[in-house]
């Protein structure tokens, strides 16, 4: 269902911020530069909400293609914690086949996946500084395992 899918989209954006980073802190905090300068498109400094998502749509597609191979099935999907009726909403093709282009121009996706950008945008100007990213980051500590 649509809740489904909203339910699972929100945890991720939180989780992928921290998946992959090493157990340093500075090793941690070098990682996080590097993913917040290849998110950052444009090369301006900071990251615009299309970005961000563009980003958290990127780290998460892995998540569900363990393999590589450009798409996931159903039956993937599934395992990873997706429902049916959500793998239908991304599979617009009918080909049971999702790859992350069809992510990234789903629309409910996207939506989702740029929710967690307003509250990281404390300065309320459109953008993510780096600061505001690794605050955000921060704050979100406590709810990832």
């Amino acid at each position: 269902s649509a809740d489904d899918m909203k339910s699972l989209l929100l945890l991720l954006p939180t989780v992928l911020l921290f998946s992959g980073c090493a157990t340093s802190s500075q090793s941690r905090d070098a990682t996080l530069m590097q993913r917040f300068k290849q998110a950052d498109a444009d090369g301006n400094g900071q990251l615009s909400r299309t970005e961000f998502s563009d980003a958290l749509i990127t780290d998460a597609y892995p998540l569900y293609d363990k393999t590589g191979k450009g798409y996931f099935t159903l039956e993937e999907f599934v395992a990873g914690g997706g429902t049916e009726a959500s793998f239908r909403d991304l599979d617009r093709s009918g080909t049971g086949r999702v790859t992350l282009a069809d992510v990234k121009v789903n629309q409910r996706a996207r939506d989702q996946f740029s929710q967690p950008f307003d509250g990281a945008d404390t300065s309320r100007s459109g953008q993510l500084t780096y600061d505001e990213f690794m605050a955000y980051r921060a704050a979100a500590a406590p709810y990832v395992r």
